[in-house]
């Protein structure tokens, strides 16, 4: 099996985790190409199995988004709107969260277009390959990959792998996107992300509850499920995951940290993020938390 990593970063990152989490994926996946998106000065790392990409480049149509919502503080996660400017949905009254009335990322379409745009891009650049495999830059992989586990990630007849999760009362909510692996060869995929850019070309993501990128995977995968009957693979709640840190507490945990929110600034997660399963207390990095 062939597939591509593929990653971005904001200015001000790369130092500060982004450059080590590409070394860490050049180290320690077997086999792998990667493709990094950058905004402005591209960095430094001499590896020939790096592609270097301008997000700005990669998808024109979600360029042009963000050129027509940069000044809309609503679009960018604020709550006060401008004239003419774009509005939360009302059901956010009955359906939405505790965060529904607050300034948050939920709602800064602006910031996680550039992820839909290097997504969108490397799936139609990249027919060459079988998969790819987006991950976060705030991961750190911490231990050699076998083979077998990146083929076992990415089965031949799903459209996507992904992290489910459960909330505090039990049913599945929008995913956790730090890894998602998208099937290049599968007869939907190329219509998948069409549609999904279609949200932001069409502005009718903001006709949806939440703006940021996990929400609209997930309103895209189960889009799929029920139309077209796609199959998935939930690498998370499906088999039984729990904890709020689903990434490092599935099959992923046992070779790659993501340090998602404030961890960041410890370039780690935390030792009680970790449920102690008889395979993580048997990993040297886990043990040493």
């Amino acid at each position: 099996m062939k597939y591509k990593v593929i990653t971005t970063f904001k200015p001000g990152d790369w130092d500060k985790y982004s450059k080590r989490m590409v070394e860490s994926v050049l180290q320690r996946w077997p086999n792998v190409a990667i493709t990094v998106y950058y905004q402005g000065k591209q960095p430094v790392l001499d590896d020939k199995r790096i592609d270097w990409i301008d997000i700005d480049k990669a998808n024109p149509n979600l360029h042009n988004f963000r050129e027509d919502y940069k000044n809309d503080p609503v679009a960018n996660g604020q709550l006060e709107g401008i004239p003419n400017g774009v509005r939360r949905s009302p059901r956010l009254a009955t359906e939405g969260g505790r965060d529904a009335f607050k300034e948050s990322y939920l709602w800064n379409a602006v910031k996680f277009s550039y992820k839909v745009s290097c997504i969108t891009h490397a799936i139609r650049n990249n027919q060459n390959y079988d998969y790819v495999i987006w991950l976060d830059d705030d991961t750190y992989t911490f231990r050699d990959i076998p083979k077998n586990f990146i083929e076992e990630l990415c089965p031949n007849d799903t459209l996507v792998t992904y992290l489910g999760r459960e909330n505090k009362i039990g049913s599945n909510k929008y995913p956790e996107c730090g890894l998602v692996c998208y099937n290049i060869k599968h007869p939907l995929v190329q219509n998948f992300v069409t549609d999904w850019e279609k949200l932001y070309t069409s502005a009718s993501i903001f006709d949806l509850l939440e703006w940021h990128d996990s929400f609209l995977f997930w309103h895209m995968t189960k889009e799929y499920k029920q139309k077209h009957n796609a199959k998935v693979n939930d690498i998370g709640y499906s088999k039984g995951v729990k904890g709020h840190h689903v990434f490092v507490n599935s099959e992923l945990g046992l070779y790659i940290d993501h340090f998602k929110g404030d961890r960041k600034t410890f370039k780690s997660s935390r030792a009680e993020d970790i449920r102690k399963t008889p395979k993580m207390t048997k990993v040297d990095y886990w043990k040493n938390k």
